[in-house]
């Protein structure tokens, strides 16, 4: 699975990948921060840990799933500082308020710096958050001189959405999810090829991001899948890697270039995220190409659920895999002072997928929040 992301004891680091909801409380609302952990005697917290039913009821309607059951009296207070590759980001957006509830939740200090997808400042940012000597660094992309820096800091590393040299991880399943986006879609394409689109070339695109590997993985799975459950060779797949750092309008333009260049070609879009996917559908409906395409997006964040609810995307977005990214940040709290103490964590699970008539429900606080 995965690729990327990361003074003192932990570094943690992940990579969702380019592609990304809000907070949610023990109030049931999203952008309410949890409540707290704190505020029972020493006494009575001594040997407690926080319940599957407790982290459930203090994340509302987002119901995270803790990978580590978490002491309600930590051994000290930990400190944590986090370089999100970009808070403009929906997916890495979520992740932050996922990641600032769960550390006003269990207890713990929590610093953030937001590297604007400049990658290249990412030594740099690191040195700012080092000072004030957190327990736990993570980072949004992990490189060389990051990775050595905490190295020679003594610090342990554990990534998100990623892996790098000898660095432990958690979070999305990168062959698992790409699998799943042609699981999700296999019903309607094999509907399509024996009814609208049948007797014509069914091609395969998968949006990728340049330098990411856990994106290329996603869609090499999709491709692979594609074969095996739909009969579509490798020959008719292309990865396609949109430039700039907007995924979605990059991602807009380079399709509509693709779909140029197969004007009587039937595709199935899948993407290592949810923007780029939802580039692609803009620009098949701009040309007139809607009835040509079924895409499903990876992630679940705010974009893909407001694509999802638009009557427009009907016949062309099938669902979007929700790799519910609130959960990620809170677990990445949780992983953070798993790893401080020396103590596994579970695996984290991906197994559910929105669709246009499961999005409320999954998600009902979404329009209360514009």
């Amino acid at each position: 699975m995965r690729s990327f992301w990361c003074k003192t004891t932990v570094v943690l680091c992940g990579i969702a990948l380019v592609a990304s909801s809000s907070a949610c409380s023990s109030s049931n609302k999203e952008g309410d921060g949890a409540s707290t952990g704190s505020g029972s005697s020493d006494s009575a917290l001594a040997g407690a840990t926080y319940t599957a039913a407790e982290v459930a009821a203090a994340t509302g309607t987002y119901k995270v799933r803790p990978l580590f059951a978490v002491p309600k009296k930590l051994p000290k207070r930990y400190r944590f500082a986090f370089l999100s590759p970009g808070l403009s980001y929906p997916y890495f957006a979520t992740w932050s308020q996922g990641m600032k509830d769960a550390a006003k939740f269990y207890g713990v200090d929590l610093d953030e710096a937001d590297l604007n997808f400049k990658y290249d400042t990412e030594l740099n940012a690191y040195q700012q958050v080092a000072v004030k000597q957190p327990t736990v660094i993570g980072s949004g992309q992990m490189n060389d001189a990051t990775y050595n820096a905490a190295k020679r800091d003594g610090a342990k590393i554990v990534m998100i959405d990623g892996s790098f040299k000898d660095v432990v991880h958690f979070g999305v399943d990168d062959e698992q999810v790409g699998k799943l986006a042609i699981d999700t879609m296999a019903d309607q394409a094999k509907a399509k090829m024996t009814g609208a689109w049948k007797g014509r070339n069914v091609l395969v695109a998968g949006i990728t991001a340049a330098s990411c590997t856990p994106c290329d993985t996603r869609v090499k799975a999709s491709f692979a899948d594609a074969e095996t459950k739909l009969g579509i060779p490798a020959a008719n797949t292309t990865m396609l890697t949109p430039p700039s750092q907007d995924p979605t309008s990059s991602a807009a333009s380079t399709f509509t270039d693709f779909l140029t260049a197969h004007p009587h070609d039937t595709v199935l879009v899948v993407s290592y995220g949810d923007e780029p996917v939802i580039g692609a559908i803009n620009a098949a409906k701009a040309a007139g190409r809607k009835d040509d395409v079924l895409a499903v997006s990876n992630g679940g964040d705010s974009a893909a659920r407001i694509a999802l609810r638009d009557p427009s995307n009907a016949g062309i977005l099938v669902a979007a895999v929700d790799y519910q990214p609130y959960a990620e940040g809170w677990n990445w709290i949780e992983a953070a002072i798993a790893t401080t103490m020396g103590k596994p964590l579970a695996p984290y699970v991906v197994d559910r997928v929105l669709t246009a008539a499961n999005v409320d429900q999954f998600y009902p606080n979404d329009k209360s929040s514009k």
